[in-house]
């Protein structure tokens, strides 16, 4: 019986978009953050704590047009960014057989402020080992098979072939993070992998604020003819800002 070793070893690419608010300016002054108020802004502090206390405020909220948005408060940062962070640098499947499925998951999250929306997609081929030969992915959407050569992943919560992943968590909750696990990786004991394909994204609710945890679930089977080896996948997981 042929069996094989799966390794995926995870990195990050980030494509990202800076912008920034416009800055009142002169040949000699500039004022970089500007505001409106009838108040004044005032920190507490103490030996364990620290605060910011404001009174008489215009207004706070949000205000937007087809084209613009405002976003009034006294301490608003007028700088976009948008961050992506691997928290499992590999993710070993183990020792497969026809009998057997190599299942592992692997953390990141993506935190964004005033960046608009955003998509995560995945740049790497599907695993390979040393001699070249590659494991067949799940081209379209579908569930685990033992005996059938199979590499797929999804970003939900799953219970087949076993517990494993979890669904997007939103950082602290669905006010401040809105992402989402894509079409073809969002649903339970499904599987896919297209190299390019968008995994996650932003989603139609709320503001792609925040942190958002998310949760790779890693399958793989092979079939009796699938060339033993070690089979290693290095992932590039890459968010760009799409506004």
């Amino acid at each position: 019986m042929k069996k094989l070793v799966l390794i995926v070893a995870v990195s990050s690419l980030v494509l990202s978009h800076s912008a920034f608010a416009q800055t009142p300016s002169s040949p000699n002054y500039s004022v970089p953050e500007s505001g409106f108020s009838t108040g004044s802004n005032i920190d507490a502090n103490s030996t364990n704590f620290n605060s910011r206390v404001s009174f008489g405020d215009l207004a706070i909220g949000v205000g937007r047009s087809t084209n613009f948005s405002a976003r009034p408060g006294f301490i608003t940062p007028d700088e976009e960014f948008l961050e992506l962070v691997v928290q499992t640098p590999s993710v070993d499947l183990g020792v497969l057989s026809t009998a057997t499925t190599g299942i592992g998951s692997g953390l990141f999250y993506v935190r964004s402020y005033i960046n608009g929306d955003y998509v995560v997609s995945s740049g790497s081929p599907e695993p390979a080992s040393e001699s070249g030969a590659l494991l067949d992915p799940i081209s379209t959407a579908a569930a685990s098979t033992q005996g059938v050569e199979q590499f797929g992943i999804n970003l939900v919560a799953n219970t087949a072939p076993a517990a494993v992943g979890a669904n997007p968590a939103l950082q602290p909750d669905g006010t401040f993070a809105n992402g989402i696990a894509a079409a073809g990786y969002d649903t339970a004991d499904i599987y896919q992998y297209n190299q390019n394909d968008i995994i996650a994204r932003s989603g139609p609710v709320g503001e792609a604020w925040g942190q958002t945890n998310y949760t790779i679930s890693y399958i793989a089977n092979i079939s009796g003819i699938t060339e033993a080896g070690t089979y290693v996948m290095e992932q590039d997981i890459i968010v760009t800002a799409t506004f």
